[in-house]
């Protein structure tokens, strides 16, 4: 059996946190010419799927599986073929609840060790029997890779598959990080798979100087104009207040 091709960690311009340039029709073309068998587009905090999108997928012979990049207190949290109510998770209590009514839903524990606070850190051994997986960020070079090498560390301590994933922004960096399972192009017998541990990890090290570039891009971007859209919803929300 040939292994499909996965991406499980992408976002697009329709993302309300960070609004990535590519659409997600543009992502799919994309990911058509880059061989992709699925994908899953995994918005922050909105659950992103339709027919519209998910016939353009079928079209180019893409399985599109519908995701979310959920905040649970405070921290990110990757859940894979998601139902809409996983808008809904707040807490770790409603993601053990969630996970109990949703057995088909992957939980994957995204930039475990990054030092950013949204990054679950210490909150992933914690919770460590909700995730059924962990990723191997895109985000790291040859010399710069320690991130990954404890997330490594930890996937083998409790046995936990790693997903290798873009965690993609910036669409030509799309099939820098990917993961191979040998399945049938399905979500049933993509689950399995994982969950069995039948995940190979694909990853393309940044070189120095295209890590010190993309640093500064995904701030420039992303963060800071994030940063701004925070202060400026707090600002209106202090002034709806008076």
């Amino acid at each position: 059996m040939k292994p499909l091709k996965i991406q499980l960690h992408v976002h697009t311009h329709d993302d309300p946190t960070d609004k990535p340039k590519h659409t997600a029709y543009e992502m799919l073309d994309f990911a058509a010419q880059k061989n992709y068998d699925a994908v899953s587009i995994t918005h922050h905090d909105q659950w992103y799927f339709n027919e519209d999108i998910k016939k353009y997928a079928e079209d180019r012979e893409i399985l599109l599986i519908p995701g979310i990049e959920k905040t649970v207190e405070r921290r990110h949290v990757l859940i894979i073929n998601a139902s809409k109510e996983a808008e809904d998770i707040e807490t770790f209590y409603d993601l053990a609840r969630y996970k109990k009514h949703h057995p088909h839903s992957l939980i994957v524990a995204p930039h475990p060790y990054y030092p950013r606070g949204f990054c679950l850190g210490e909150k992933l051994t914690e919770n460590i029997n909700l995730f059924d997986a962990i990723e191997y960020s895109w985000f790291h070079a040859k010399k710069f890779n320690m991130f990954n090498a404890k997330a490594e560390n930890i996937a083998k301590l409790y046995r936990k598959p790693l997903i290798a994933t873009s965690d993609n922004h910036i669409l030509p960096w799309f099939d820098q990080n990917f993961s191979l399972v040998p399945a049938e192009k399905n979500w049933a017998s993509i689950h399995d798979a994982i969950m069995k541990g039948q995940i190979e990890c694909k990853t393309i090290p940044l070189t120095a100087a295209e890590f010190v570039k993309l640093t500064a891009k995904m701030m420039l971007q992303f963060d800071i104009p994030y940063r701004f859209r925070s202060i400026k919803k707090k600002l209106g929300m202090v002034q709806l207040t008076k």
